[in-house]
């Protein structure tokens, strides 16, 4: 027999919201950090060394990631994105070994040198006890060869056997032209990048079927997709909709007109490429101007259906870190601070809290056992301060994560971002330059006279002057990210790193997050079982 108390808990049980993954209301309050699986974490057991240089497996694996997911949480992100799963062409190439997981041989079958899929999905078990989602990468244009032109594809390559699964043999050779683009080969003849025929039913239903086995076997929150501008538009939507998840997609172009197209007709959300371009120029130099930046946030908005969806990184596996050319560091941190601070969901690139400072791939990967996972350094505080200025304005604000920001010059090497109630000063004056006042009107932060505010990065606290204005000195051209000091929630209070992520003002912390998948099992199981041997 039932006891009461078991009785009273039932309704409520069923009343509880049970969403499967993130969606995009739920994915614009993520933070997510991006990881080479093979690079981020392996086993105490094995020790040989990594060189990225020479483009090998490492011995990185998910039961290795499990381990380090306090090191990822205490910085703040909730969100892990890690290398495609699926099974790769084996041995090595001209181009080195399949390390990180894009050259797929047989999309039905799973990469073993990360790990069983009862690992993967221990992985995502894991993630979610903890509160966090698990994004995985997936790459549908390609399959991976040794060959070019001679290609001939075999039982090897699984559902995509048949000579029908492709596109002719064509290298692309013009990017304006978009049926190249979509119809022609990626790669060399050291490593082709074999097009698939996405514009075959047999493809697409293969696919979609697919996306779906996967999102339920793994538990999967949501899916990165590769390659995303040389698949013809019309095939996403089915896509994505077979994903039932939060979809970001990688439409490698610094054109806002030509990536939104992806966003309104494809509904994939971008990664924010036309953004990326004039963030690194602004702030890689002194001398860089703000101003492309600032029209660009204008462009993005009249060009995308949604900018809130969008990706933005300062640093990821397919560009040279920000740091391999960039060594002043309050430079680095206002780079680093735009995709915190602006509409859209930020992307934290694995080493960049440990200073990693790799150009060009395979530079950029290396391993991360190398900096002993040092909570202690500078920016791995830095992104942990980040994360918690921007979770409290989302807990502050019901609609910190729809509403647009408005971006200004403050002066020739200053720029304020307004997205109430987080407002930000970034500067390109560098670490040498002399103090500098400039002011924060409160037409654009929305303080009233007399208002507290904090820095989340410095823990200093200002106030505004009657009127609202807020006078701001930029020292030592460091940013400033502000928040009145009675909506700071855990900002500088020491503990919010540990913070999980909230939605909205009326988010659930800790444990009992109502608004993802699985997040509530492990404590509603604790209660039951309590129930249960009190029967």
């Amino acid at each position: 027999m039932l006891s009461s108390a078991l009785i009273t808990l039932l309704p409520l049980l069923a009343s509880l919201p049970f969403t499967l993954g993130l969606d995009n209301n739920s994915a614009r309050s993520a933070s997510v950090y991006q990881v080479i699986t093979d690079r981020f974490a392996r086993p105490s057991s094995v020790s040989s060394t990594c060189n990225a240089s020479d483009r090998k497996y490492c011995g990185g694996t998910y039961s290795a990631l499990i381990e380090k997911l306090d090191y990822i949480k205490g910085m703040g992100f909730d969100t892990v994105w890690i290398s495609p799963i699926v099974e790769n062409i084996g041995g090595t190439t001209g181009l080195g070994e399949a390390y990180h997981g894009y050259w797929t041989l047989d999309a039905d079958k799973t990469n073993d040198n990360f790990g069983t899929a009862d690992d993967l999905k221990s992985l995502s078990t894991a993630l979610h006890n903890k509160g966090m989602y698990l994004m995985v990468d997936v790459v549908v244009n390609h399959v991976a060869a040794t060959s070019g032109g001679s290609f001939t594809p075999n039982a090897d390559y699984g559902p995509f056997s048949s000579s029908d699964n492709y596109h002719k043999f064509c290298w692309i050779e013009n990017y304006n032209n978009q049926t190249n683009v979509e119809q022609c080969w990626l790669g060399d003849d050291q490593v082709a990048l074999v097009d698939l025929a996405t514009d075959t039913d047999t493809v697409k239903n293969y696919w979609n079927n697919w996306v779906k086995e996967l999102v339920s076997n793994y538990t999967l929150d949501s899916v990165r997709i590769d390659t995303v501008k040389h698949v013809q538009k019309d095939f996403f939507p089915n896509f994505v909709s077979s994903a039932g998840v939060f979809i970001q997609g990688e439409v490698l172009n610094g054109d806002a007109s030509y990536v939104g197209a992806y966003q309104k007709d494809a509904q994939v959300n971008p990664f924010n490429y036309p953004a990326y371009y004039p963030l690194v120029r602004g702030f890689n130099q002194t001398s860089g101007d703000l101003t492309e930046l600032v029209e660009m946030v204008s462009t993005i908005k009249s060009n995308f259906n949604d900018p809130t969806l969008l990706g933005n990184f300062l640093n990821n596996h397919d560009n040279p870190r920000f740091e391999s050319t960039v060594t002043d560091l309050s430079l680095i941190k206002n780079a680093h601070a735009y995709p915190f601070v602006t509409d859209g969901i930020p992307y934290g690139y694995y080493g960049s809290e440990a200073g990693f400072t790799g150009g060009e791939d395979p530079a950029n990967r290396e391993p991360l056992w190398s900096s002993n996972y040092d909570t202690s350094s500078t920016m791995y505080q830095y992104f942990a301060s980040l994360n918690s200025a921007r979770k409290a304005a989302g807990n502050a604000s019901d609609t910190f994560y729809t509403n647009q920001m408005t971006v200004s010059p403050l002066s020739s090497s200053s720029i304020l971002i307004a997205k109430s109630p987080l407002i930000s000063v970034l500067s390109n004056s560098g670490s040498s330059a002399s103090d500098a006042s400039v002011t924060v009107q409160s037409s654009a932060s929305g303080w009233s006279g007399n208002t507290e505010v904090i820095d989340a990065i410095s823990c200093e606290t200002l106030t505004t002057d009657g009127s609202g204005n807020l006078a701001v000195t930029v020292k030592g051209g460091l940013p400033r990210v502000f928040i009145a000091s009675s909506q700071k929630g855990s900002v500088c209070s020491g503990s919010s790193t540990n913070s999980s992520s909230g939605g909205s003002s009326n988010s659930n912390s800790g444990a009992m997050r109502l608004d993802g998948r699985g997040w509530i099992v492990g404590a509603v199981g604790a209660v039951l079982g309590g129930m249960m041997l009190a029967l």
